[in-house]
């Protein structure tokens, strides 16, 4: 049933129509009824009849929010990390917090926490790795 609420990515329903949806349970409808009714799909009717009946209540729980780093916690241990060798990769940096952390990140998580802390992870670049030998000159 394509009903208001069948698309991905939409805000929750309101609390008034959830209210009614479960005033309607009480009174013995049916979910395929209130679905009609309401315009929602049956299964979100049941979902709130569950709910409701196992917590009391049906109200819209927290959406999104603030993540917490997963390093937070081993901020000093990474900057021991890039101390101690300064040409460290992040990928390298991936796979010691996976080996010694026991936390599974990707690089691009490295990236961030370090950029979060102020730290600079710069290479130095091709032209001052290496230099080539320079050609004598032809006469």
């Amino acid at each position: 049933m394509e009903g208001i609420g069948s698309k991905v990515g939409m805000r929750p329903f309101s609390q008034d129509l959830r209210e009614r949806i479960i005033a309607g349970r009480k009174e013995n409808r049916s979910a395929g009824e209130l679905s009609q009714r309401f315009g929602v799909c049956k299964r979100t009717v049941e979902r709130y009849w569950e709910r409701y009946q196992k917590e009391g209540e049906a109200s819209t729980r927290k959406i999104g929010g603030h993540r917490l780093a997963k390093l937070r916690a081993h901020d000093a241990l990474l900057r021991r990390w890039i101390a101690q060798k300064a040409s460290i990769t992040l990928a390298e940096l991936a796979r010691k917090c996976r080996e010694e952390l026991g936390i599974a990140v990707v690089p691009q998580t490295i990236w961030n926490r370090q950029r979060k802390l102020g730290l600079s992870h710069k290479k130095k670049s091709a032209g001052s790795r290496t230099k080539s030998a320079q050609r004598p000159s032809r006469p």
